[in-house]
This record gives structure tokens, C-alpha cells and sequence, in this order.
């Protein structure tokens, strides 16, 4: 094989893993300034109940979670039922998997 044949290739796996390595690090941060917001407002609520200062009502609490919850997860299936990401060619995709993950894992 020429070797320029070989340089669309591994630029695409190379700039895809470091694309990959942003947005796994991104998410990373993003998800844990998430839980510690979500985990202070848990915490502030459980304080004002035990002080009386408020009464949660648990079961539209727990209601709600559901309902936010169960909103993500179908909005996820939509975006793994288009399948945009296949489009890309197989070295870019498993590159971009592979820096998202190294960096959820490391970052």
C-alpha cells in the first residue's frame, strides 16, 4: 500500500480520539458539578424538613425524578435510533469511543 493512502486514515483515527478525549472530559466535569449541585439541594431540603421549615410531599418528589428521568432516557433512544455516528466510518467512530472513555476513566 502507498503510504498516502494511509493519511486520510490516521488523521481521522487521531484527531478522532482527541475529540474524543474533549467531550469525555467535558462530560466528566459536567456530571460531577451536576451531582454536587443536586446533592446540595437534596441536602438543603432533607435540613429543612427536619427543621420543619418545609413538609416534601415524597411521593410527587419521587414522581417527578421518575418523569425527568424517564424523559432522558427516551431522548437518548432517539439519538442512538438515527444513527448519525455510523455514517462516520468505522476508525473515526471506534476513535472517538476510545477517547471518550479514556478520559471518563482518567480525566
Amino acid at each position: 500500500m502507498i503510504i498516502e493512502n494511509l493519511i486520510p486514515t490516521a488523521v481521522s483515527i487521531g484527531g478522532g480520539f482527541f475529540i474524543g478525549i474533549l467531550l469525555g472530559y467535558f462530560a466528566k466535569k459536567l456530571i460531577k458539578v451536576l451531582m454536587f449541585v443536586a446533592g446540595g439541594i437534596v441536602g438543603l431540603l432533607v435540613y429543612l424538613q427536619q427543621q420543619q421549615i418545609i413538609s416534601l410531599n415524597q411521593d410527587r418528589l419521587e414522581a417527578s425524578i421518575t418523569l425527568v428521568l424517564t424523559t432522558l432516557s427516551s431522548s437518548f433512544d432517539n439519538i442512538t435510533q438515527t444513527g448519525d455516528i455510523s455514517s462516520l466510518g468505522i476508525p473515526l467512530t471506534a476513535s472517538i469511543t476510545v477517547g471518550f472513555t479514556v478520559a471518563l476513566v482518567k480525566g
